[in-house]
């Protein structure tokens, strides 16, 4: 499959990712059920690209990078799927601790670090367009739910915004830790 195609498929996903925000804020039943498949669309590309390209380097480069990518994807995966349903102990309000506690959109940390390492596992120009267009895609969806969706689904996230960096401060890092 085209790389062309492999894009609109998962930009497709990420506008359907923001409807459905739209779907459970305005609390629409079907249409969230329908919508949930956006989620699902934003990640068909990556296996496509597995299976049907190859990466031109050997086995020294090959293997930190799959680890790196594991461990990336480990991390966005905890974050965004993990993290939220299982420490957060009031529905309805805004989750501020683990990763949440040091950025609002850790997810978007891990997920740009991790096409990055894919666009050099690939070490191809096409991927790497693909890759980047994948991360704008991300950072649209997340800076219209930070400043237009979120704020209107939990009373507490202007709270949030001010306490904690849309992606990441070390200052607040540092300051936790202590």
């Amino acid at each position: 499959m085209g790389l062309i195609k492999l894009f609109i498929i998962g930009a497709t996903g990420y506008l359907l990712s923001g409807l459905y925000d739209v779907a459970v804020l305005y609390d629409k039943y079907l249409l969230k059920k329908g919508l949930y498949l956006g989620f699902f669309l934003t990640a068909i590309p990556y296996p496509i690209m597995f299976i049907t390209r190859r990466t031109p380097f050997g086995i020294a480069m090959v293997i930190p990078l799959l680890l790196s990518m594991l461990v990336f994807g480990a991390l966005l995966a905890y974050s965004v799927l993990i993290e939220i349903p299982f420490a957060s102990n009031r529905p309805g309000t805004t989750y501020r601790g683990g990763t949440y506690s040091f950025s609002r959109h850790p997810g978007f940390i891990w997920y740009t670090i991790l096409n990055i390492l894919i666009a050099v596992y690939f070490w191809d120009i096409g991927i790497v367009l693909v890759c980047a267009g994948f991360v704008v895609c991300n950072l649209i969806l997340i800076a219209i739910e930070d400043s237009f969706l979120f704020p209107r689904m939990f009373p507490d996230y202007g709270e949030y915004r001010k306490e904690t960096p849309f992606f990441l401060s070390l200052r607040n890092i540092i300051h936790r830790r202590s």
